[in-house]
C-alpha cells in the first residue's frame, strides 16, 4: 500500500513538473514571438535611444570605409581584391556591426539570439516567397519591352550571363551585413515610435542616404545615378519588404530574399538608358500594393 501511495505521488510529481517545465517554455517561446515583432519588450514601449544609437554607428563605420575610397580616390574595378573593394565589402557591414551591439547592449544576449533568428523564420506560404522574388524582375523586363515598343527598336531583354555564382556570393554577403540592421533591428523599433508606414517612410529614406558615399565613387552601381529617383525606389522597397515582414511574422528571410534577388534582377535584366520614367512609373503599383497590405 505505502509503496502504491510513493508510486502514485512520484507520478504526480512528475506530471506537476512535466506541466511546470511546458508552461515555462510556452511562456518563452511566447516572449521570443512577441520579441520578434516589437524588441522593446523590457520596459513594454517603444524607445527612442537604441534606434538612435543603430544610426548613428551604422552610418559611422560606413561612411569611414567608404569615404576612405573617395578621399584616396581608389580606383573601383571589377577585380574584388582591389583596395577598394575590400572598403566596399567591409563597410556594408555597418548596419549588421551596429544593430549586433545595440541589440546586445540593451536587450542583453538574448536580444541578439532572438534578432538573427529573424533569418530562420521560412515557414511562410509560397505567394510570400513569389512575392519576395518577382516584382522587380517583372518591373525591369516590362520597362525595358515598353521602352523598346516606344523607340520601335529591338531590345536585348537579359544581359550576358557572367560569373555565374561569384555573382550570387557577393548578394549573400550584401544582404546578411544590411538586412539583419534595416529590417531586423531598425524596422520593429521605428514601428513602435511611428507605425508601420512611418516606420517604412523614414527607414527608405535612412537606407538610401546611407548609400550617399558611393555616388561618389566611379565605377560603382550609384556613380551617375540620380539620388532623387534612387531614394524613390529604395523608399518603395522599404514599404514593400515592410509589408513582407509584417505579413510573414517578422521573417527577415524573405526580407533577404527581395533585396538579393532585386540587385540580382538589375544585374541580369537589361534595363536601357533612358527607361528610367518607366521604372519609376511601374513601381507605384507595387508601393500601392504595399501601402494597402499594412495596417494604418
Amino acid at each position: 500500500m505505502t509503496a502504491k501511495l510513493i508510486s502514485t505521488r512520484l507520478g504526480y510529481l512528475v506530471c506537476m513538473a512535466s506541466c511546470d517545465c511546458a508552461f515555462k517554455v510556452s511562456k518563452v517561446e511566447e516572449f521570443l514571438g512577441r520579441f520578434s515583432c516589437a524588441i522593446p519588450l523590457s520596459t513594454g514601449q517603444a524607445s527612442f535611444v537604441p534606434v538612435l544609437l543603430f544610426f548613428v554607428a551604422a552610418y559611422a563605420f560606413t561612411w569611414v570605409l567608404h569615404g576612405l575610397i573617395v578621399l584616396l580616390h581608389l580606383p573601383f574595378g571589377r577585380i574584388s581584391k582591389t583596395p577598394a573593394r575590400v572598403l566596399y565589402f567591409l563597410g556594408l557591414g555597418g548596419p549588421l556591426v551596429a544593430a549586433l551591439v545595440s541589440a546586445y547592449l540593451f536587450y542583453g544576449q538574448v536580444g541578439v539570439v532572438d534578432m538573427l533568428s529573424g533569418a530562420l523564420n521560412w515557414r511562410v506560404g509560397v505567394v510570400w516567397y513569389v512575392l519576395a522574388i518577382a516584382p522587380v524582375g517583372i518591373i525591369y523586363l516590362v520597362s525595358a519591352i515598353l521602352y523598346g515598343l516606344r523607340q520601335k527598336k529591338r531590345v536585348v531583354l537579359f544581359k550576358k550571363p557572367s560569373r555565374g555564382v561569384m555573382l550570387v556570393l557577393p548578394q549573400v554577403w550584401v544582404v546578411i551585413a544590411e538586412e539583419f540592421g534595416w529590417r531586423g533591428f531598425a524596422l520593429p523599433h521605428l514601428q513602435g515610435l511611428f507605425g508601420w508606414l512611418g516606420a517604412s517612410f523614414i527607414l527608405g529614406i535612412l537606407w538610401a542616404c546611407w548609400h550617399l558615399p558611393m555616388f561618389f565613387v566611379p565605377g560603382s552601381n550609384q556613380y551617375k545615378s540620380s539620388f532623387p529617383q534612387y531614394v524613390f525606389v529604395l523608399s518603395v522597397w522599404s514599404f514593400f519588404m515592410a509589408m513582407l515582414y509584417y505579413q510573414t511574422n517578422g521573417s527577415v528571410l524573405l526580407c533577404m530574399i527581395f533585396h538579393a534577388t532585386a540587385n540580382l534582377w538589375a544585374f541580369t535584366i537589361n534595363v536601357p538608358e533612358g527607361s528610367e520614367r518607366f521604372v519609376l512609373s511601374l513601381h507605384l503599383p507595387m508601393l500601392l500594393v504595399a501601402v494597402t497590405m499594412l495596417p494604418f
